[in-house]
């Protein structure tokens, strides 16, 4: 991979960091950044300067001035995440981060895991609506120090709202038959805090067997600053015209989960917490809705995870996390069969921070699995701000990914599985740098690199056979990321670039999954406030994919144009206003130009 001036990456990478580090100037930006607490990079909550990994934060202000409507199109923020979706308001989609497949990466809602057994496919049903999310964390490269199994290329963590707000509705209605809303209230009682939200929308989609209806609740209970109760439930039916081969299939799926925490009192020096989720998911497919009983697939996931962790502070800025965590997966399908597969692990995290200018971590995971055996997941990083402006930062660590009952047992007209594939492992690390500016410029600079060995694939040699599973191939991954963001008096933009070059191990058959990536990944979006309490927002994603099919571009426009009047805001929104013909998954269209008009309101 070059860029067009010749320059390759590691060049160019190189020369952005030296030019910004002469540049750095103390910066209201960087206060900012130190102030700000994530749960997702470390095995306890820990301050954002003194993460040693890449971490994007998109906060709740961001997401309600955008024309987004689902956490998929939230995510679509940063380059590195590359959303695969197969139609509207996130549906159904994948997500890759840093050029691993969608298998490759895990979700979390308040950090319970949403990745579902039965498929990577089911891993974007999150039963939240946009109205309860906090902020979205987003760490970039392996995690499976802190979370086990799936964190390969990334983790999403979504963070909801914990505070009794003020009640809100959205009602929206647009192109394709588009009509749906959402709401959200909460209220306070002595030591009890209460939050709702929920969401229902269809459409009739823009072509045969496209449409869709979802519905989705959510709750939460917080007990003083000790304990939180959540539970969700998620329904969505839609139309998978070709999504998993040329027919016009059709799927419904279903969710529902209850998740607990607690903050134990302190036994000395430690602080003990622990937690426990259920989490249960249906999904029912018809292959071909043209001959229904070909092919017809229901399935029924049930997940249970229990985790109990200790911290102590030590001396000189240094502490330590210890813990363990138990858990199973089991199915019972049309398809795939029953099966049940547990596991327990357990982890500890080392971290040192002297004078809050240089921080250190270390962490080890070990799991175990009945049916795949004992994965080791280490990981190192190291921090250091050279000024009060400046951070850098390096990392390594270790990944893993067992396969999931699909990729073992699945089977139609297009797909055969083999029960014999088995976990995939990677070596990962990173160095970057941090940099803050005048008049609230920040910039991010990242050189990655990720060595995946067993990687699993679906194959076939030619198009006349079915698709099927083998660990086969060892893939090397390197890239860079940039990021521009400058906040301004009402407003901000940003501009992110991630660039890829992935080398995988030759084989003689058709690839579905490893060499379907972006190796050039664009976006850039801003809120811009105009007189009259009127605000621009535009969002704009280029991507140049590569495929075994060969290669194509796309760019993307969006653009929300907003009125608000007191505490009622009106919005009309554009999405693909340069109506290109694009697919984000092989062989599944996206819709063209269309329009969406909105009316939120707020309680005082």
């Amino acid at each position: 991979m070059t860029f067009p001036n010749g320059y390759g990456w590691r060049r160019a990478a190189a020369s952005a960091v030296v030019l910004f580090v002469v540049c750095a100037r103390p910066a209201w930006a960087q206060d900012a950044f130190r102030q700000t607490v994530v749960v997702t990079a470390a095995a306890t909550p820990v301050s954002l300067e003194s993460v040693t990994r890449t971490v994007t934060i998109i906060t709740r202000d961001q997401i309600a001035s955008l024309p987004v409507y689902s956490i998929a199109d939230v995510l679509r923020l940063t380059a590195s995440v590359d959303v695969r979706a197969r139609g509207e308001r996130g549906v159904q989609t994948d997500f890759a981060v840093r050029g691993a497949n969608f298998g490759q990466m895990l979700v979390l809602v308040d950090g319970v895991r949403l990745n579902d057994a039965q498929s990577g496919h089911h891993n974007g049903d999150i039963p939240v609506s946009l109205d309860a999310v906090e902020r979205i964390e987003i760490l970039h490269g392996a995690g499976s120090s802190l979370f086990g199994a799936d964190a390969f290329g990334g983790t999403i963590n979504v963070i909801t709202r914990r505070d009794a707000a003020p009640a809100s509705a959205t009602v929206e209605t647009g192109s394709f038959g588009l009509i749906g809303g959402r709401a959200q209230a909460g209220f306070s009682r002595g030591r009890v805090t209460q939050t709702f939200d929920g969401l229902v929308e269809r459409s009739g989609g823009f072509m045969f067997e496209r449409g869709h209806e979802t519905a989705s609740l959510s709750a939460r209970t917080t007990i003083g600053e000790r304990t939180g109760v959540s539970a969700s439930w998620l329904r969505k039916e839609f139309g998978a015209n070709g999504f998993y081969g040329a027919a016009p299939s059709h799927e419904w799926t279903n969710q529902a989960m209850v998740a607990a925490d607690h903050r134990f009192a302190a036994a000395g020096p430690w602080q003990v917490r622990g937690a426990a989720s259920y989490r249960t998911h249906g999904d029912t497919f018809f292959f071909n809705v043209l001959t229904p009983g070909l092919f017809e697939n229901r399935h029924r996931t049930h997940a249970v995870l229990a985790t109990l962790a200790a911290t102590r502070p030590l001396r000189g800025g240094a502490s330590i996390t210890a813990g363990v965590e138990g858990g199973g997966d089991w199915i019972r399908s049309s398809n795939l069969g029953d099966h049940t597969t547990g596991r327990v692990s357990a982890f500890g995290e080392w971290r040192q921070d002297w004078n809050d200018r240089l921080q250190l971590d270390g962490s080890l995971r070990v799991d175990r699995y009945d049916e795949f055996g004992t994965s080791w997941s280490p990981s190192v990083g190291a921090g250091w701000w050279p000024t009060r402006s400046v951070r850098l930062r390096a990392s390594a660590s270790r990944a893993f990914r067992v396969p999931t009952f699909t990729e073992r047992y699945y089977q139609d007209g297009n797909h055969l599985a083999r029960a014999e594939v088995g976990a995939e492992t990677a070596w990962a690390g990173e160095t970057g740098a941090d940099l803050f500016l005048a008049n609230g410029w920040s910039v991010t600079a990242t050189v990655f690199g990720r060595a995946e060995q067993d990687v699993i694939d679906w194959l076939r040699p030619t198009t006349a056979e079915r698709w099927r599973t083998f660990n086969i191939r060892d893939v090397d991954t390197m890239g860079v990321e940039l990021g521009v963001r400058r906040s301004v008096a009402g407003g901000w933009f940003q501009v992110q670039y991630t660039g890829l070059d992935v080398q995988a191990g030759a084989v003689t058959q058709l690839s579905k999954y490893v060499l379907d990536y972006a190796p050039h990944s664009l976006t850039g979006a801003a809120v811009l406030p105009l007189p009259k309490g009127v605000s621009l927002a535009p969002r704009v994603e280029f991507r140049h994919r590569s495929r075994s099919t060969g290669s194509f571009d796309y760019t993307l426009l969006d653009l929300r144009v907003a009125r608000r009047f007191g505490q009622l805001n009106v919005y009309v929104d554009g999405a693909n206003l340069l109506n290109s013909s694009y697919q984000e998954v092989l062989g599944v269209d996206m819709p063209g130009r269309s329009a969406v008009v909105g009316l939120s309101v707020a309680a005082r």
